[in-house]
């Protein structure tokens, strides 16, 4: 389960925000826009009758000029593309909530933006 919704995921983010590319895991270099999934945990969140699984998903978004604006709205678009991923066949999503948003200059004109989103899924009948 675990590799198809990271695969779900990855989707959802190359879909819906506009950027260069979305790497799978830490990217030392690429053209800016890009994104990055950062974070991926995963941990119980059952029932005694129903599996259930809770998600910790971080993405990290890389940009470069003199504001921190772009990559910003692309945090944005990122956190709205998790908090809207859709079930995966047998599992439906229960909640999905933003955990933090920030924006952070690396150096002049180099910005980062994380996301960190929970989403809770349970197994359907």
């Amino acid at each position: 389960m675990a590799a198809v919704m990271r695969a779900a995921v990855l989707a959802r983010l190359r879909d819906r925000v506009a950027v260069t590319r979305v790497f799978e895991s830490a990217a030392e270099k690429g053209t800016v826009p890009f994104l990055t999934l950062r974070e991926w945990s995963e941990s119980d969140w059952g029932t005694k009758d129903r599996a259930g699984r809770e998600l910790r998903i971080g993405v990290a978004v890389r940009d470069a000029g003199e504001s921190g604006a772009r990559a910003a709205a692309l945090a944005a678009d990122a956190e709205a593309a998790l908090l809207s991923l859709p079930g995966l066949p047998g599992w439906r999503v229960v909640t999905a909530v933003p955990v933090r948003n920030a924006l952070l200059s690396e150096s002049a004109e180099r910005w980062s933006a994380l996301v960190d989103v929970r989403v809770r899924i349970m197994a359907e009948d």
